[in-house]
């Protein structure tokens, strides 16, 4: 599967399209981050993201809480919630995301 550039900074290969399923999954992505990188401040209006860390480190900001990311953790964003993620570290960091529709 080909790699391309996200729309807020990163590279990332889309594993599973919202077209791919008959289901509220609005994608899968393996994403990498370069050391220094910032995935800039973004909110989703109708979708929830889930990261799973699977190497490197950085900061996943959530409106106003910062938080420390390393491998191993998982983060959810709800929906409306601006965040940026930073990786403070010295390699790449590498993480998967995926979205689900908010179902009101």
């Amino acid at each position: 599967m080909p790699v391309e550039p996200t729309r807020h900074g990163a590279l990332k290969r889309v594993l599973v399209r919202h077209e791919d399923v008959n289901s509220p999954l609005m994608f899968l992505n393996e994403v990498s981050v370069r050391p220094g990188e910032v995935i800039a401040a973004h909110q989703h209006e109708d979708m929830e993201e889930v990261f799973y860390f699977l190497e490197g480190e950085g900061t996943m900001q959530i409106e106003d809480e910062t938080r420390p990311v390393t491998a191993g953790d998982r983060v959810i964003v709800p929906h409306r919630n601006l965040h940026v993620l930073q990786n403070t570290g010295n390699k790449h960091m590498r993480f998967l995301c995926f979205g689900v529709k908010v179902v009101q």
